[in-house]
């Protein structure tokens, strides 16, 4: 009888270097862990950014974020496309933002007749080498006061300024940072992997991490904020776009971010149903046209046959939908009380009797009979 060992899965199996579970599987997000894993188990073959994408259903730039990540930390080299392990000795310490090696600082030796002359009623003088200036760790891709705390509150002018000019995105080495020092950032990225349903890639945890630090934002205003815009099928970028206007409102409390919620779901719901009541065509509607629709239903809380009789007086006055048009025969009708159709078209007959030219009180035959040349 002949024996066979069946490993099933671990019968082929591939090295993982211990750094990564003993130092940077903490800092590591799922991503660096899944294009690490894909690398380790492609060695020896020829693959792209755009293959690993492909088999890990990511973003080649957020591929070569992963890339940079574990190169910066010493895990493997990458040097004209080949990825290979890194030297032990040029790996940097773990979680450390490198600093730029500073230019050797040469000092001129002082000339003899400016050494002054020691005293017999002082000590001796004794000649150092000027102390170095202290190296200044180099800043990441934007500017942050503090790695632990968000930026100070500052005015709504101020405010203003930063959110118009977005700064740079922060970089992954400095992220991981972050996440090592602060545990409310860390606990922000796991919550977020929870709302989306999926691992969070490089990019976009640089997005949630500016929305804090560069605009302010409360972690748990970011997350009601990431749970109104998944729940509405909105991207990274249009939720990182809606939480900088958040930020430029002055919104910063979950209060103010719930009322907020609010508003934008009334403007929704109005639009869908002035679009079903005046049988419209889908487009997306312009800012002032929700918000005219939010105010005739939610503010004026007008009658759906109200509207819809003002949209007929546009059509038939105009031949088609003119939104200002019917806002204007709304308003006119909310400032004089009207709130029925019935109260609508007898005001409206009243204004149309008053503009009507007055008829005669003699019959005009009568006046050509009374005229001096008739016998």
């Amino acid at each position: 009888m002949k024996y066979t060992v069946n490993l099933g899965c671990w019968g082929s199996i591939f090295a993982v270097p211990t750094d990564v579970v003993d130092k940077y599987i903490k800092i590591a997000g799922s991503a660096q862990l899944k294009v690490l894993l894909y690398i380790l188990r492609r060695s020896g073959s020829e693959f792209s950014a755009e293959d690993i994408a492909a088999a890990l259903n990511m973003d080649a730039f957020d591929v070569k974020d992963c890339v940079e990540f574990w190169a910066s930390f010493g895990v493997i080299a990458v040097n004209s496309g080949e990825i290979t392990p890194a030297a032990v000795s040029d790996r940097p310490a773990p979680v450390q933002i490198p600093v730029p090696a500073a230019a050797p600082v040469q000092m001129p030796a002082p000339a003899p007749a400016q050494v002054p002359m020691p005293s017999p009623a002082t000590a001796p003088v004794q000649m150092s080498a000027p102390a170095p200036a202290p190296v200044q760790t180099a800043a990441p891709t934007q500017n942050h006061t503090d790695t632990k705390s968000p930026a100070p509150m500052t005015s709504d002018k101020e405010r203003s300024d930063t959110v118009a000019a977005r700064p740079l995105r922060p970089d992954p080495i400095y992220i991981a940072k972050r996440v090592s020092e602060d545990e409310e950032i860390a606990n922000l990225y796991t919550e977020a992997q929870y709302i989306l349903g999926r691992p969070i890639s490089p990019n976009e945890n640089a997005g949630l991490l500016m929305l804090h630090d560069n605009d302010g934002l409360p972690c748990e205003v970011i997350l009601m904020l990431l749970t109104y815009g998944t729940s509405n099928h909105k991207g990274m970028r249009q939720i990182e776009a809606m939480g900088a206007a958040w930020a430029k409102e002055g919104i910063r409390t979950l209060e103010q971010a719930d009322e907020k919620i609010r508003r934008l779901d009334e403007s929704k719901e109005a639009y869908h149903k002035i679009q079903t009541l005046l049988g419209l065509e889908y487009r997306k509607p312009s800012q002032k046209e929700e918000e005219m629709y939010t105010r005739w239903l939610h503010e004026w809380r007008l009658p759906d046959d109200l509207i819809k009789e003002a949209y007929d007086l546009c059509v038939n006055a105009k031949g088609k939908y003119i939104p200002n048009y019917v806002n204007t025969i709304l308003t006119r009708w909310h400032e004089s009380g009207v709130n029925s159709v019935e109260s609508a078209r007898a005001e409206r007959a009243k204004f149309v009797s008053a503009e009507a030219p007055r008829k005669s009180s003699f019959d005009i035959n009568d006046l050509n009979n009374l005229s001096m040349f008739n016998d």
